[in-house]
C-alpha cells in the first residue's frame, strides 16, 4: 500500500471517529474534542484547499483548551466548521463525499444545539 493509500484510510477511519463521537451528541464528543481536533489540525496540515477548515479547527481547539466558557463562540465555529466541511465533500474524492456531508451536518447541527 502507498503512501497516499494509507492516508486516506486513516482519514476514512477519521472521519468514522468523528462523526460517531458528534452522533452521541456534544457532551459524548467533549471529552475525545481535543485529540479528535488536534488530529484533524494534523491531517490537514499543509492542505491549502482546506486551510479554512484547519485555521477553524484551531480556533475551536484553543477555545476548548483555554477553558473558555462562551458557549456563542463554540457555537458559531461549529456551525461554521460545518459549513466548509460540507462544500469541501462536493470536491473530495466519492468514497469520502458521503461522510464529510454527514460531518458537516453534525458539526451544524452540534452548533446549532449550543446554540440553544
Amino acid at each position: 500500500m502507498d503512501n497516499a493509500q494509507s492516508h486516506s484510510s486513516e482519514g476514512a477511519s477519521q472521519l468514522d471517529a468523528t462523526i460517531n463521537a458528534l452522533k452521541g451528541g456534544l457532551s459524548a464528543a467533549a471529552g475525545a474534542a481535543g485529540s479528535n481536533i488536534a488530529g484533524w489540525i494534523k491531517t490537514l496540515h499543509g492542505n491549502q484547499q482546506l486551510s479554512g477548515i484547519s485555521s477553524e479547527l484551531q480556533h475551536l481547539h484553543d477555545a476548548l483548551t483555554s477553558g473558555a466558557t462562551d458557549t456563542s463562540a463554540l457555537a458559531k465555529s461549529l456551525s461554521t466548521l460545518g459549513e466548509h466541511t460540507t462544500k469541501a465533500a462536493s470536491s473530495a474524492t466519492p468514497d469520502a463525499q458521503d461522510k464529510l456531508r454527514q460531518l458537516g451536518q453534525a458539526l451544524s447541527a452540534a452548533g446549532t444545539q449550543l446554540k440553544g
